[in-house]
């Protein structure tokens, strides 16, 4: 977002710069910082959202408004078209991660050393949505 609102002082700063601008994409210097000003905007509008949602589990999270299971690891399995999503259950609840993208639940990074695999005993903490079980926490039992 930062990156447009730059662009957008740049191009209202320097005229030079808005007009090589303009002639590159062949439309109007007030078309360019309308369409420029209309993707702040939409990039402001997404991530206020995104933060009201965080906020949001959040509050859930600090009133114990999640789940928690235990037990041991069963049907790990990775997704064969997208290598960094695992998926697996313990004691017949289904969760799913994905170890690239750190999102506000849980991140397999957050765990040091292989610990989610078949047969690794857990405590997990989660949230039960509608598409899925957010991984909120993840504690590696002793057998």
């Amino acid at each position: 977002m930062l990156p447009v609102l730059f662009l957008f002082a740049i191009l209202i700063r320097f005229s030079a710069v808005s007009d090589l601008a303009t002639s590159l994409v062949n439309i109007s210097r007030n078309w360019l910082l309308t369409i420029i000003g209309f993707i702040f905007f939409i990039g402001l509008f997404v991530t206020y959202s995104e933060l009201k949602r965080d906020r949001e589990i959040k509050k859930q999270i600090d009133a114990g408004d999640f789940s928690v299971v235990s037990g041991c690891i069963q049907n790990y399995r990775l997704d064969k078209v997208k290598r960094q999503t695992a998926t697996f259950e313990v004691e017949g609840v289904e969760f799913s991660f994905n170890s690239y993208t750190k999102t506000p639940f849980f991140y397999e990074k957050e765990l040091p050393g292989k610990v989610v695999k078949n047969g690794g005993c857990l405590k997990v903490s989660y949230l039960p949505t509608i598409k899925e079980n957010k991984i909120i926490k993840i504690v590696k039992l002793t057998k």
